[in-house]
């Protein structure tokens, strides 16, 4: 189809269509700058908010330091009173140590002296521990000597203490055998007493016989039987 044969409504469709869209892309840019507006202004809030918080802070803040610094130059002042009293005291102290250095040079002079004296009797000291050393060497020489001599003694001693406790267990049986030795020995010197006695009885009948006694009917039974 030819230009000139196209429908007259066509264009003035296109062109409504055109201007809607373009009222669409108004509405929008404008609903845009709208909100970018209204974003923006409540960012500036924030921020103007914020900075009348800061600015309270910092405020009160100013104050604490102003307080601060009031009771530092109180307590300053008050350091430079005591400081002012501390600094006429040291003056009297001053006076006093140049008064008392005089009397420490003097006894500083004899010190010197006194540890003149000292370190001589120091070098004398060293000449005397140096010897006592010496005797010290010695005495542990002797000491380990002795100390051989000892175990060796106790060794002997121990030896001595087996031997005497042996002795003793031998006199205890000595002593056992002794003791049974006397048991005997009483037994046998009441057996000799008895046959003394029967001895004695047999000589008497002997020389009753001999002489012709004739012996009493008991003795001569007890003869007979005996």
């Amino acid at each position: 189809m030819s230009p000139s044969g196209m429908d007259p409504a066509v264009p003035k469709a296109t062109l409504k269509v055109l201007g809607l869209c373009a009222m669409l892309l108004v509405l929008v840019a404008a609903v845009t700058v709208a909100v970018a507006v209204m974003v923006w202004r409540s960012e500036a809030v924030g921020k103007l908010q914020g900075c009348r918080e800061q600015a309270a802070n910092e405020s009160r803040e100013l104050g604490n330091r102003v307080a601060e610094l009031e009771q530092e130059r109180a307590r300053l002042q008050r350091a430079a009173a005591a400081g002012a009293q501390a600094e006429d005291a040291l003056r009297q102290e001053l006076t006093q140590a140049r008064g008392d250095g005089k009397k420490l040079n003097a006894s500083l002079a004899s010190c010197w002296e006194r540890a003149a004296r000292l370190e001589a009797n120091v070098t004398v000291l060293g000449d005397k521990v140096l010897a006592l050393r010496r005797e010290r060497a010695e005495l542990a020489r002797d000491k380990a000597a002795l100390q051989e001599e000892l175990a060796q003694g106790e060794a002997q001693v121990r030896g001595l203490r087996q031997q005497l406790e042996e002795a003793a267990e031998q006199q205890r049986a000595l002593q056992a055998r002794g003791e049974q030795c006397e048991a005997r020995q009483r037994e046998l010197e009441a057996t000799l007493r008895d046959y003394a006695a029967e001895v004695d009885v047999l000589r008497r009948r002997m020389r009753d016989r001999a002489t012709g006694r004739r012996c009493p009917p008991s003795r001569y039974f007890l003869w007979v039987h005996s």
